[in-house]
This record gives structure tokens, sequence and C-alpha cells, in this order.
């Protein structure tokens, strides 16, 4: 994958002609949220898995990981909604 920033000008061209009741699907079996803006320059799109928090170990030891979703009914939330402990990660 390119490096280069993909624009919502970009994403409207891969998507035109397509029919609106088309489904559109994640890899890694991710649910879409929402779609939120921060400023005026950046639109992020999040889905319903959380972002663990990989430590320097991690990914000292997988360097290709970049990113974990979590599915949420995985985690054990405290009251403040914050994960309790550590939520295991494998790659094999």
């Amino acid at each position: 994958m390119s490096s280069e920033k993909f624009t919502v000008g970009d994403m409207k061209r891969k998507l035109v002609g397509l029919d609106d009741s088309l489904e559109l699907t994640f890899s890694g079996g991710l649910t879409f949220y929402r779609i939120k803006r921060y400023g005026d320059d950046e639109v992020y799109i999040e889905f319903d898995e959380a972002v663990g928090d990989l430590t320097d170990a991690f990914k000292k030891r997988n360097p290709g990981v970049k990113v974990a979703f979590i599915e949420t009914s995985a985690a054990d939330w405290s009251e403040d909604g914050i994960v309790g402990g550590p939520i295991s990660v494998t790659v094999t």
C-alpha cells in the first residue's frame, strides 16, 4: 500500500458507479462505527473494535504488526471505560 495520502476524492472515485444499497465490508472482520471529522483537513473512519496498545517488546518481536484491533466483548472494562488489564495477542 502506498504511503501517499488517501483523500475523500480518492474514495469517491473508487466508489463511483456503485449502487447505494451495496454493502461495504472491511477485511479482518472489522465493524464500521462512524466517520468523525478532525479539523478542516482530516477525517477518521472508526471501527467498533478497540485498537490495542502494543508494547515496545511486542513491536520488536513482530515488526510487521502495525495495529491490533480487539473485539470489545473480549476486554475486561472498568466503570470508567478503560480496559482493566492486558489482553493477550499472539502472532503465529
